[in-house]
């Protein structure tokens, strides 16, 4: 007696087999530009960066400084007596570009303010500024030599000067030496001109007062 044959099942589909034959939901579209909303510019690269431009500017300045380094090279491959001559003239010419520099100082202005300066003090008897500030550290030095000190002898000389006062007809500037032609006045005094001689210290001008013999006739 034959036996019924099992027929194999089949295994029952899957729901993804069921949903092949069904069509997906399409993805959705991409909404309509909006007409009024601000418009972004992408920012534009400057072609070659700053590399380029870093590169031009080296490559110009190393042009520049070979144009200009040229003499120099020239002047250090000089032996001997045109090498001495050379750098002599360059020392001469650093030598006048420093005393024309000095020269823009208007020495001469400063001078004429240091004699107002004397004069205003002379009149007003501030012996201290006198001694501290105008004068020259030679002749407080040799005031003080001579057993006084700066402001009494001062005060003894000029006890008895009223009103002085002083005119500067001329100035004339030697390095740091100047010569003042004065002519001064006080009251019940005869007007007289004199010398009187500057010296620059510390970057300031500092008087000398005049000798007897300085004075003009």
């Amino acid at each position: 007696m034959k036996r019924p044959s099992i027929k194999r099942l089949k295994k029952p589909p899957t729901p993804q087999q069921l949903g092949a034959g069904t069509p997906q939901p399409s993805a959705p579209a991409d909404p309509a530009p909006d007409p009024f909303a601000p418009v972004t510019k992408k920012p534009s690269r400057v072609k070659g960066g700053l590399g380029k431009v870093r590169g031009g500017i080296g490559r110009a300045g190393g042009r520049i400084g070979r144009v200009l380094g040229a003499p120099f090279r020239k002047i250090a491959g000089l032996q001997g007596k045109p090498r001495l001559i050379v750098w002599g003239l360059l020392a001469v010419i650093v030598l006048i570009g420093v005393l024309q520099l000095r020269g823009g100082r208007d020495d001469e202005q400063e001078v004429r303010e240091a004699l107002a300066r004397f004069e205003t003090a002379s009149a007003g008897k501030d012996y201290q500024t006198l001694c501290d500030d105008l004068f020259a550290s030679s002749y407080v030095r040799q005031t003080a030599s001579s057993g006084l000190p700066c402001e009494v002898a001062l005060r003894t000389g000029l006890e008895d000067v009223k009103n002085p006062t002083l005119e500067v007809i001329s100035v004339e500037v030697n390095g740091d030496r100047a010569a003042a032609r004065v002519r001064g006045t006080a009251a019940g005094q005869v007007p007289a001109e004199s010398v009187y001689t500057l010296v620059r210290e510390e970057d300031q001008w500092r008087i000398l007062p005049p000798r007897p013999d300085s004075a003009a006739p």
